[in-house]
Parts: C-alpha cells; structure tokens; sequence
C-alpha cells in the first residue's frame, strides 16, 4: 500500500506541543508521483521523489519521501563506477529500478566534452588523433588538456558573465570588456570561487579601472542587487519576499530586506562605486529598520561606517553555509548535464527538492574542500560514467530525465552553434591555427612591454621637467554631491557642507545625512567640458588643486550651465547664478601664491543639462605653460611629481595604463592577439555582440540574473536561418575554399570529423562521394553537401 500518513506537531515558545495536523495546508512538487489530501495522507503515484510540502500559519517545512516498485525484466548492469558521482547516482538508480545506459563511444565523447567544456568543436586534426589512441587513460588525459586551456576559461568566464549583467548597453563597451575579461582572467588563473565572489560583492572605486565595481554599476537598485546576489549566488529567488512573505519557502519580508541592508549604501556616482558612511534600508510595511544580514545570519548591527557587504560576503562564502556552494555546484552540474540537481538552477526551496540530495551535498562538500576550485568539480564530474554515458535509451530508463541514468540531447546554445558553422566551414582558424598567431604576438608584446619600460624613467623625467619650469600646473579633481533644495535660489544660497570650510580639503570627511563623501574625479581635466547628471536645483562640488612656483596673476575662465561660485584659498573669487559667456565681469583676475593653490567649486543647477569647463589663463605674455592634456592629464601630473615610493596604488596604475596606451603599439597587438585567439569565436568574446542569428537561437540580453534568459527551446526561426539565412549562407559558400580541392574521399572523412567528431559509416561515405562524383558543378555540390550537414540533427544539437 504506497500511502503514508503525516502528522503535524507544532512546538511553541512556551514549550507547549500541539498536534496541528488538521489545521496544517499540504502541497506536493509532483503530483504524477504523490498526492496529498486535506487531512495529510500521501498516496504514491510512481516511481520517484516528491516533495511534501507543509504549512502551518507563517511556517513552512518540506519532507521527501520516494516510491519505488518492483520492475519486470529489471536487472542491474554491469557498469563502471569511476568515482562517487557514479556511487551516488547509481545508488539512486537501483533503488528506483532504473537501469542505466552503457557509456558513449569516443567520438560522442570528443564532441560533447569538447562542446561543454571550451564551446568549440574539435578539429578535425583534433578528432582523427584522439580516435586513433589507443593507450589507455586517453579521456582522462583529454579533459585535463581542455581544463588547461584558455578556451575553458573563457567559455566559463562567458557563462558568468551572462549572470553579472557584463552588457555594453548598461556599462558602454569600454566598462563591458573591463569586467568581462576580469572574469576570464579569474577563470585563467581559477581563483577560487568565493574569493571571487567576496571580491565581487566588496569592491569599489573607479568602474573604468576597477572592473568587478561593475557588478554594482550594472544594477542600478538595491533592492535589483539584493535579488541578483541571492539568485545568481544562493540559487534563491527572494523576490516574492519583497510585498510579503514567501509563499513557497521560509523567506520572510524581513530576511528580504536583511539582505537588501547589507546593499543599501552603496552609491553610484558617475563611473565610480563607493560606499555611504550613513543609510538605513527600511521595512517599508512595518517601518522597521533591517539589520543587515551577516556572518551569523542576523547580526548585530555594525557600527556607521563600515561596510556592511563585507559581512554579508563572509557569511555568504563560509564553510558549511547553507546555500553558496550548493548553488555553485548545482550550475556546474546543469552546464554539463542540460538540468540541474536542482532544477531551475536558481530555484532552491524546500519544496523544489533536489533529485539527488545525497548527490548535491557530497559535491558541494567536495568544493569546499577543494577550496571552492570550479575546475576540480568539473574534473571529477567529467571523468565519471555517469557523464559519459551514451544518449541511447533502454526500456528501463526511456522516460528518466532527472536522474542521469542516460545523457541528454541538447540542442547547441547560441554560440556554440555559430561557432560550430564557422569551424566546419573554414569561416573561422581552428584553435591550433589561432594558436600561432598569438604565439608571436604575445612575443612581440613581451618584446614592446621591455623596450617601453627602459623608457619610462626619460619620459617620466621629461614631463617633470616641463613642468617644473611651467608657471603653474594643474593637479587633481575631486567631487561631492549631488545635493538638492527646494528652489534655485536655495541650491545657491544653501551651505551644504563642504563650503563651511572652502579653505581645507579632507578626503575622509562626510556631508549631509547621508554621508556623501569626496570622489576622485581622473577623468576631469581644465578646458574639457564636465558633464554632470541631470536634475533640478542641485549643486555639486569640485575641488581642485593648481601648483605654482612663484606668485603668478592669471584670470579665471569658466563656462557652467546654469551657475558657479568659486572660493580661491578659502576666499570666494566668483559668485554668479548664471554663468554668461564672454561677460568681461565673470573672467576675474586672481594670483596664485606659490605652491598647492585650492580651489572650492559649487557648481549650480537649475534644471536640465549640466556641465562646466574650467580654464586659468596667462595675464603676461612669454608664460610657460604646463604639457597638454593630451600629454599629461590633470590628476596623472599630480602622481607624476610625487616620488615612485609615495604613491598610491590605484592613481599609480592609471599613470601606468596611460604610459602604456600612448604608444599605439601595445594596443594594436592586444587586438590581433584577441582577434586571433577569441574575437572570431561567438563562446570566446567578452561579450558576443547581438545579431539575429545569436539572438534567434537564445542569446540571452543579459538584463537580468536569471538562467532562464538563455533559452534552448527550438523554433521555427531557427530553421529558417539554418535554412535559408544570410550567415549561413555565405559561410557555406565559403567552405568550397576548404574542401573543393580536396579528393571526394578525402573530403567526405574530413568533413565528418570536422561536424561529427567521427568517421562516415560505409552508407554515408557512399551517398555523399555519390552525390560529388555525380555533379557537374562541383563548387555547388560541395556547398550543398555541406549545407546538408550542418542542418542534421546530429549537428545541431549535443548527444
């Protein structure tokens, strides 16, 4: 009899035990496999696991429980167990009589490992070698290449990104390939996972040069990053937290928030990301202020100024954490597998149960002790049976799809795909052939990296030089605000903070209730115009250093849309609600004294655009000036008159990067190095640009942390373009350069390894020399034999 009662106990703060089982609400996950009725009776259905979901006013709980019945005819095989992946997934197989398919041969193997660990084909070189092995240990051996390789890397670095938002829409394309190549660059060097994500969720400064602040620029609100954290890092859905309590899971509207605090002052201004000294995220249907959430879950409040990610990044990536590693595992196995243990991946919940508990845990147990290595998961998923098992069914197994008795046909993603034509048809260099392209180049910047870096010493001695003998130079730019009033004329007249004291400059010091502090500005610069965001009666305020070596009179030349004051030293020089152009009266003559001259900036706001130039010009011929921005921008002059042992790091590194960059050479072999090495591969570029063909086999957007953007369901439309599209149109047509040399034999084979990762059986080699012998133009049958390929099951999806 498949039925088991449940009985429901509550146990209150006072001590007291009710038996609550007539006033509890049940649920199930899979109704095909277990029922529940009103009073807690489940009844099995088939084969399997459910989840039996219970409530009780604001509390949930869930119970597994699995039906199993006596199969005719089932006996288990003799399969391999390489591992405890193999252990634990068969273990789960016997007890539901479900027996298991014998593993793929070696040409399925090369395809599909191949295909999910770097997004490419092997080569045709490639395939001919590894079937022609015959020492044992080849699969191993292999997938220990492919893990070394970049095209790993990057295909991972890739699948990441699709989760952090790295979209040139959002970050512009400049910020989109920083962060993007920050990820590739983790995944070369395999930083562990949860030093990545601490580094991720903790970061701040410049977005042009601090790449992982970009998580934060991509997302623009913090209740947007607390929901994107949970979901792409503990496989949690919290938004239905948001309004009310989790229907479906123990999620509060408290927790949600919790979370949320920990996000709250974080602030975006400009291209830079830094953190508030004050902020409270609110409850906004209880009023309650969120303690932010912590190392010990809740934790006690922090104190004002500190950074309260940092807790929350601790107690995400701790050992033992309930959710961190079980959600990076559980992706891994999804990439691999086609589904997750759990599945969504980024569904978990107590009443979406895993379909291998056992399974799950021991994996997320073996990351942590592997010290969160994503590699080593997939070595040890990769060289078990249960991941190379064939795609055929038996008559025990033909209707599992959860629990990996056989491997799933997969259609190719987006990139893959486009990827997969481009090799096949010789649109695109095969890694080996990219490989010495990049060899040389990468010697060529060694080369140019050496040579550059003798010169530095003369060309830093050089600029300091001129401007040692300069009248005055401009130094570095800082910023505050935005701060807003009621009217224009308050924004004018109101001291927000940092006019209290125009004469002294303190980067620590905070203003206003929400404690903004002074941002670097490197990208400010005299005689370029500043553009601010828009708004309506508010004002910003600049500080800026000018150095001069003696007592210099020179006139003062600004443009502002709407208004500017500015105090010299601590005395206000210039006080105008509106900033007219050539006015005579608005271009005042101050003197520099000698040395560090500051300058205290409000700039005004009405409404609308803003911006503002700042200028200082010469009051007596024959004045020397300064190097041009161009030259030396404004900040990168005040880091290069200050000695190499005091300098701070990240000034320093801009002074590095814009030495670098001057000389076209360094950038012109970073680009013929990506060119060569990624730029043509869909699965290799930061980011893969959107075309139709991308976007019509699921490419996702990018606008949101949820896998389910990348979608995998065939469509007409991708008939249509395989069909009769204009990329795949002209890629065929290219391919008559590759083969119609080629004797048809010779042709035939190579085509077959190039697409299939195997030889032609006797039928296939016969139809297709047939068909080629038999043409009268040989460029069109190629191209048609091509054509007939690429649209072939086989081809388009993964077995």
């Amino acid at each position: 009899d498949a039925t088991q009662q449940l009985s429901v106990f509550a146990h209150f703060t006072d001590g007291t035990v009710r038996d609550v089982t007539r006033l509890a609400t049940f649920d199930t996950s899979h109704r095909d496999i277990a029922t529940i009725d009103a009073d807690g009776r489940v009844t099995g259905q088939s084969r399997g696991q459910a989840a039996i979901t219970v409530r009780f006013l604001e509390h949930l709980e869930s119970v597994y429980l699995t039906f199993v019945e006596e199969v005719e005819g089932f006996e288990w095989p003799a399969v391999a167990e390489h591992n405890f992946v193999d252990r634990l997934v068969n273990s789960r197989l016997k007890l539901l009589r479900i027996a298991p398919s014998p593993t793929c041969d070696d040409g399925v193997f090369l395809r599909r490992v191949h295909l999910d660990l770097t997004g490419l084909l092997p080569s045709a070189a490639v395939a001919r070698a590894f079937l022609a092995e015959t020492k044992p240990g080849k699969r191993a051996r292999l997938i220990e290449r492919l893990l070394a390789t970049d095209q790993f890397a990057r295909f991972q670095a890739l699948q990441l990104a699709d989760l952090l938002r790295v979209n040139p829409k959002v970050l512009g394309a400049d910020r989109a390939k920083l962060f993007a190549n920050w990820i590739a660059e983790a995944m070369i060097a395999n930083r562990p996972y949860d030093q990545l994500t601490r580094d991720l969720l903790t970061s701040t400064g410049d977005t042009r040069l601090v790449a992982e602040a970009n998580y934060f620029a991509a997302i623009p609100k913090t209740e947007d990053v607390a929901e994107a954290t949970a979901q792409v890092f503990m496989g949690s859905r919290i938004q239905c937290a948001k309004c009310h309590n989790h229907p479906f899971e123990n999620w509060t509207q408290d927790d949600y928030y919790s979370i949320g605090a920990a996000f709250h002052r974080v602030a975006r201004q400009a291209d830079r990301i830094s953190v508030l000294g004050g902020g409270e995220m609110v409850n906004p249907r209880s009023g309650k202020v969120m303690t932010p959430w912590g190392r010990n879950r809740v934790m006690p409040r922090p104190l004002d100024d500190a950074d309260r990610r940092v807790a929350f990044a601790s107690w995400l990536t701790a050992r033992g954490n309930p959710f961190f590693a079980r959600a990076a595992v559980n992706r891994i196995w999804a990439h691999l597998f086609g589904r997750g243990i759990v599945d969504p991946v980024d569904d978990f919940r107590s009443s979406n149960p895993p379909s291998n508990v056992e399974l799950l845990d021991r994996l997320a147990a073996e990351f942590e002790k592997s010290g969160f290595d994503r590699r080593q998961t997939v070595r040890v998923i990769c060289n078990s049976q249960t991941y190379q098992r064939s795609t055929a069914t038996n008559p025990f197994n033909r209707d599992d799809t959860t629990l990996c008795s056989r491997a799933p046909v997969r259609l190719l993603t987006a990139e893959q795909l486009q990827d997969a034509i481009g090799y096949v048809t010789g649109s695109i260099k095969t890694v080996e052939q990219s490989a010495a392209v990049v060899a040389e180049s990468r010697r060529e910047l060694k080369r140019v990296r050496e040579e550059m870096r003798t010169k530095r010493p003369a060309w830093e001695a050089g600029l300091i030089e001129r401007l040692k003998k300069a009248a005055w130079w401009n130094g570095a730019w800082w910023s505050a605000g935005t701060f807003k009033a009621k009217t224009a004329e308050a924004t004018h007249s109101t001291e927000f903070g940092p006019e209290t004291s125009p004469g002294r400059f303190d980067a620590s010091r905070a203003f206003g209730p929400n404690k903004i502090r002074w941002q670097p500005r490197p990208d400010w610069n005299r005689g370029q115009q500043v553009n601010l965001p828009k708004g309506s009666h508010q004002a910003m305020y600049a500080w800026h250093v000018v150095h001069a070596h003696a007592e210099t009179r020179v006139r003062l030349r600004v443009v502002a849309d709407d208004g500017m004051k500015v105090w010299h030293n601590g005395q206000l020089v210039f006080d105008f609600a509106q900033v007219l152009p050539n006015d005579k009266e608005q271009q005042p003559e101050i003197v520099l004294k000698p040395g560090a001259n500051q300058f205290l900036l409000k700039i005004l706001n009405k409404g609308g655009a803003w911006h503002f130039t700042w200028r200082l010009e010469p009051t007596q011929p024959g004045t020397i000036p300064a190097p041009p921005v161009a030259e030396l921008p404004d900040a990168l002059a005040e880091v290069l008159m200050t000695s190499v042992d005091k300098r701070v790091a990240e000034p320093a590194a801009r002074l590095d990067r814009f030495y670098l960059m001057r000389d076209g050479r360094i950038e012109k072999l970073r680009g013929r190095i990506e060119s060569g090495a990624r730029d043509q591969y869909a699965t290799q570029r930061p980011f893969s640009g959107s075309d139709d063909f991308l976007r019509v086999f699921g490419q996702p957007e990018r606008n949101t942390p949820c896998a389910c953007e990348r979608s995998s369901e065939p469509t007409l439309d991708q008939a249509l373009q395989l069909l009769n599209g204009r990329r795949v149109h002209d890629q065929v047509n290219r391919s008559v350069g590759k083969f119609l040399k080629l004797e048809n034999a010779q042709l035939v084979t190579e085509l077959y390894l190039a697409a299939f990762s195997r030889k032609p059986a006797n039928d296939e080699r016969l139809a297709a020399t047939q068909h080629l012998s038999a043409a009268t133009d040989r460029s069109s049958a190629v191209r048609d034999l091509v054509w007939a390929v690429i649209n072939t099951q086989e081809f388009i999806f993964q077995h």
